[in-house]
């Protein structure tokens, strides 16, 4: 009975403790400015991943194909999504220079 009670205690303690390192802590704000700052250069990351990772699974499902069947599988049919969700999903741009436009580009 006693450990119980000293265990509730602890508990308590730990999750007020806990509270107050999360509430001084501003690293919340940190990441927002820091993203804020830099969203031009991730977004433009994003947006590369986002229209040609699927030829980086390929060329991955192609090279895996030989060590391990199944993994080559795997990672053929997620390109294989990928590449279906880009066609069917996606629009191209109005101009055609670029095929990640923020108007037209997949949700």
């Amino acid at each position: 009975m006693a450990k119980k009670v000293a265990k509730k205690a602890v508990k308590k303690t730990a999750k007020k403790v806990v509270k107050k390192v999360l509430d001084s802590t501003t690293i919340d704000e940190k990441l927002v400015a820091e993203y804020k700052e830099n969203k031009t250069l991730i977004d433009t990351i994003l947006c590369y991943v986002k229209c040609y990772g699927g030829y980086v699974l390929a060329v991955g499902a192609g090279c895996s194909f030989g060590v391990n069947f199944k993994l080559g599988l795997a990672l053929f049919l997620v390109a294989a999504g990928w590449a279906y969700w880009q066609v069917c999903c996606c629009k191209p741009c109005k101009d055609g220079k670029d095929a990640c436009c923020s108007e037209n580009s997949c949700k």
